[in-house]
């Protein structure tokens, strides 16, 4: 756990780069990292994740500019994901080869969903590369999960129906085709029965934050709101506490087991 956790943090400081250079791939290779600020390049004691941003205390070494409380949020919470995913995949008693595939689908997919939800905040848009990357993860997971295809088939049509019926019908006006390719792919990263949850906290979730938002007047009643981070949210709950709603629910209605 605690060396997944670690690794989560530096994997963590390399999708903050991602997402800030998305727009150009070569330079999240070669490019060296530096201040947006003063433009100043940074070396490997400004670089160290979380750690530097704690030591620094959120400003720039150089120009004392603060530094974005991105950082260490995408850090924290891709180590926190990744160490929390790998006891899900180790807990289970499938083979060790199993295990390992579905750690290699997830840690692409943990990519993908983190880089996701933030580039979707930011630019109100998925691009198909990263929704690409999340799809090729969610099926290497799903299968190695599985091990058949029912359930990841039926999960992927329960989330790609409802936003499909939202998105094309209003010709994008309420969602984009980016959030239809977002919520297939997570459908068939849960399977079935779990996308259902998924989808459900994902409508609660953007419903909830719709309704405040409006009630304390920080929206208005037509502003575009991204809802891919709610069909992310969303799928962490159905991966993670999907099963033990799903007895809950069925136990208070007077079933046992689903």
């Amino acid at each position: 756990m605690v060396i997944s956790f670690l690794f989560g943090l530096i994997y963590g400081s390399f999708l903050n780069v991602v997402i800030y250079r998305f727009d150009d791939w070569l330079s999240i290779l070669k490019g060296r990292s530096y201040c947006p600020h003063c433009k100043q390049t940074l070396t490997w004691l400004d670089l160290i994740p979380l750690a530097s941003f704690l030591i620094l205390r959120g400003r720039c070494r150089y120009c004392q500019k603060p530094i974005s409380w991105q950082y260490p949020v995408v850090e924290i919470a891709t180590a926190i994901l990744l160490a929390a995913g790998y006891w899900l995949i180790f807990s289970t008693d499938l083979p060790l080869w199993r295990q390992l595939v579905m750690s290699f689908g997830y840690l692409i997919t943990l990519g993908g969903l983190v880089t996701v939800f933030w580039y979707d905040l930011k630019e109100m848009m998925i691009p198909d590369q990263l929704a690409n990357i999340l799809l090729a993860g969610t099926v290497i997971y799903s299968f190695a999960w599985r091990g058949e295809w029912l359930s990841p088939i039926l999960g992927l049509i329960i989330g790609l129906v409802p936003i499909a019926l939202l998105v094309y019908p209003s010709k994008e006006k309420w969602m984009g085709q980016g959030d239809v390719k977002l919520s297939a792919a997570l459908g068939l990263w849960l399977g079935y029965p779990l996308a259902i949850i998924g989808i459900v906290a994902a409508f609660i979730l953007g419903g909830a934050f719709g309704a405040v938002g409006l009630a304390i007047r920080q929206l208005k009643l037509k502003q575009a709101v991204p809802f891919g981070p709610f069909l992310i949210i969303g799928a962490l709950i159905g991966l993670f506490a999907g099963e033990a709603l799903i007895l809950w629910y069925l136990g208070s209605i007077g079933y046992g087991y689903y």
